[in-house]
């Protein structure tokens, strides 16, 4: 079903853009994203998410075939200022896990996947939320599952938490057609039925992620307007609880390629997301052999998804001053 349900989400990004609720965008950031871990996280392979120990020093992604048959969590540790090959997280490597997220004291991580539930071996149609607990560096117990509350029949995806415990995701509601993002509160040990966001009734929003204070959410969405068909938006949360009309985090953040996944790091200042950008080498202007075909073909920014970090500082700054 998640796979289904991506493919239906590319398809769309790749289609025209229904414009149903254009948003103003926000003066540039004006950084430059760059390439997070090239040829080591981000490669010629398909890779997106990105979450990290609050040392910032361990993150957590997901890799994936292009039409995600084999969606899996990985890891890779910063060591002496490089990242360290990635290897399989201690929970996944058999069912389509996506989407980790660590809590900001580290204790947890929360992701989706398809895995049975109550002992079954099939896997599920769809997609739920689940979280493990950390027993060790980078070792996590048993996957537990966040209960009905949270999970329903159809997809839930791209879990975030506050550092309060307040659970942010993405779900598919037959009550909204559509991706929308959901916020649910930790009532004692377990999540209270969620609540759709203000903001979030119209547009297609998906892959978000709060702020660890909860003050603002990244997330992406693929029909307010824009630069491409996939664009990164920012909305900010209000001392009453509302929330502000989401903004394009314009050029060079969002472009005309597709921007999806979004993190943020624990300090709240830098933000990640994926894009398919490729690397703008000039046309060709005389044939290639096969070994530079191959070359192109195989390069780290070749149409497939990378991780891409960009710094985000003065992002409520800019907030203040479109108000």
């Amino acid at each position: 079903m998640y796979q289904k349900f991506i493919r239906a989400t590319f398809l769309l990004l790749f289609g025209s853009l229904v414009q149903a609720q254009t948003s103003t965008p926000i003066p540039a950031l004006k950084a430059e994203p760059r390439l997070l871990g090239a040829s080591v996280i981000s490669t010629a392979d398909f890779e997106f998410n990105a979450s990290f120990t609050p040392d910032g020093n361990t993150v957590y992604f997901s890799k994936s075939d292009p039409v995600f048959n084999r969606i899996t969590i990985v890891l890779s540790r910063r060591k002496g200022g490089n990242w360290t090959t990635p290897q399989v997280a201690s929970f996944s490597g058999v069912w389509k896990d996506v989407d980790p997220f660590l809590v900001p004291d580290g204790g947890r991580l929360f992701f989706a996947s398809n895995r049975p539930i109550n002992g079954g071996t099939a896997p599920k149609n769809d997609y739920d939320l689940w979280y493990v607990a950390r027993t060790g560096i980078d070792l996590w117990g048993e996957p537990q599952h966040l209960g009905p509350a949270v999970n329903s029949d159809g997809n839930e995806l791209y879990p975030s938490v506050t550092r309060d415990g307040i659970l942010y995701f993405s779900a598919t509601r037959p009550a909204h057609p559509g991706s929308h993002i959901y916020r649910s509160r930790l009532l004692g040990s377990k999540y209270g039925q969620p609540e759709l966001l203000s903001f979030s009734t119209q547009a297609n929003d998906l892959d978000s992620t709060i702020a660890t204070d909860e003050s603002f959410l990244v997330f992406i969405s693929r029909d307010r307007g824009g630069l491409g068909a996939g664009d990164l938006y920012v909305s900010f949360r209000r001392p009453d609880g509302n929330w502000s009309t989401p903004k394009n985090l314009e050029a060079p953040i969002s472009s005309p390629f597709h921007e999806i996944a979004t993190g943020l790091s624990p300090d709240n200042r830098t933000m990640y997301f994926a894009s398919n950008r490729i690397d703008g080498s000039p046309a060709r202007t005389k044939r290639v052999n096969y070994k530079q075909l191959e070359n192109e073909l195989h390069a780290i920014q070749n149409g497939l998804m990378n991780i891409y970090e960009v710094n985000i500082t003065n992002l409520k700054i800019l907030d203040e001053a479109n108000r």
